[in-house]
């Protein structure tokens, strides 16, 4: 009898244990799963749109040089200036050892004074036709020469235009063969980028283009572009096509020498089956996402058409409506216990709700 009485109390406290052990693993269990956020995978329409980088230009530009090393004595145009052809934008030493401009303004003064004279003598029948034309081919030989040592040292704009780049100073000493200054027309720019063999075959003369430069600090602003020339040949050191797009710049916001990206749409995409690139990984070469099967996490391989910023299109592995982990992607494993977070699914309706996110190429 004693045996029986001591033995009840012992049972119910195994109970007692037993059942708050399966408590506790219960509660444990739940502590594991890992909390992830989802997306449907669902066609959309999509634009795969390529990046290449360029120097904006002026429609039309000249860079200015000297030809004699001479020191800049007057900068008569400030950068920033209009500047008609013909003008003088860099005047260099005229009496400096390599500039012939003072000697052969001597000679012109001297010839076109003599000309002068032996024109009118010539007029009053006092000297002959080839005395007369031997003063005039004289003159016309210091004048050409004369012009040719001015523009040695007056250094002019061949077009009108804006002088966007002036890289000298007053008192510097420039030689023969270095751009001093750049005029351009600024009303219509140029951008030149270089695409590959792959891509050149999707790009047309006429076919729009979005150019995005950098105006102040880290705003970008997009201008609209035009393609204008398509190389039909590639380059054959670089094996890459030039193709040459046209920017309107009314408002002069545009300047040579700035950075520009620009933003070529390569095909448009209907409908086709995706799922966000950030749910998208690849091991040893094999592209793989996890899906939700229940409160697990399944490992799968899939097949990739094309790749966006945005989004990744899938040729095999996934279904319609399947979803794919998203955010908690890299927590997770193959079989491990997940909890979805309801929280995400209006934020996965609104990135769903741009389909025409492009790529950066």
């Amino acid at each position: 009898m004693m045996k029986n009485k001591f033995s009840i109390p012992i049972m119910i406290c195994l109970v007692f244990v037993f059942s708050c052990g399966e408590k506790n693993d219960e509660k444990a269990s739940k502590e594991k799963a890992i909390s992830v956020t989802v997306a449907r995978v669902e066609p959309r329409d999509l634009s795969l749109d390529v990046i290449y980088t360029g120097t904006l230009e002026g429609d039309k530009q000249a860079k200015i040089f000297a030809s004699i090393p001479e020191a800049v004595v007057e900068l008569p145009i400030k950068e920033g200036n209009r500047v008609q052809k013909g003008q003088a934008v860099i005047i260099l030493d005229k009496s400096g050892v390599s500039s012939q401009y003072n000697q052969a303004k001597a000679v012109y003064v001297e010839a076109k004074d003599n000309y002068s004279k032996m024109e009118n003598l010539y007029k009053n029948g006092a000297i002959s036709q080839q005395a007369y034309n031997s003063s005039r081919m004289a003159y016309e030989v210091a004048e050409a020469n004369f012009e040719s040592a001015r523009q040695q040292v007056e250094l002019t704009s061949p077009i009108s235009g804006i002088l966007t780049d002036l890289s000298v100073n007053t008192g510097e000493f420039v030689q023969p063969g270095l751009p001093l200054a750049t005029v351009a027309q600024t009303g219509i720019m140029r951008l030149v980028v270089f695409i590959e063999r792959q891509n050149i075959g999707f790009v047309k003369k006429g076919q729009k283009a979005k150019i995005f430069v950098e105006l102040s600090g880290s705003n970008s602003s997009g201008f609209a572009g035009v393609i204008r020339e398509v190389s039909e040949s590639a380059d054959p050191e670089t094996r890459l096509f030039r193709v040459e797009i046209q920017i309107n710049n009314p408002g002069g916001d545009l300047k040579p020498g700035m950075f520009a990206r620009a933003n070529i749409t390569i095909a448009n995409l209907k409908a086709v089956l995706t799922v966000p690139t950030e749910s998208v990984f690849s091991t040893d070469g094999i592209y793989k996402v996890f899906t939700v099967d229940g409160d697990k996490a399944v490992e799968k391989s899939i097949g990739v058409s094309e790749m966006t910023r945005d989004y990744v299109v899938i040729s095999s592995g996934l279904e319609e409506g399947e979803e794919v982990i998203v955010l908690g992607r890299n927590l997770v494993e193959d079989g491990s216990l997940v909890s979805v977070s309801n929280e995400n699914s209006d934020a996965d309706d609104e990135k769903t709700a741009d389909p025409d996110s492009g790529s950066e190429g």
